[in-house]
């Protein structure tokens, strides 16, 4: 299964003394998914919004044309 977790990045004050909440996102990706595509640890991934879905393909990193 996979999971979306948000998690507080920072709190912003605002020039009105107000504070603001930023949040970062963060799926949760099983390791046999992560294996079976080839994918390693910094590896640069792609986003796009298709429909209803996000879709992450990974690219090869460059000059070493690793993945």
């Amino acid at each position: 299964m996979v999971k979306l977790q948000r998690q507080k990045a920072y709190t912003y004050k605002a020039e009105s003394g107000e504070e603001i909440d930023h949040y970062k996102h963060l799926v949760i990706i099983p390791e046999d998914m992560i294996e079976t595509l080839g994918w390693r640890d910094g590896i640069d991934l792609t986003v796009a919004v298709e429909g209803e879905a996000l879709v992450l393909k990974g690219r090869p990193k460059t000059g070493r044309g690793q993945r």
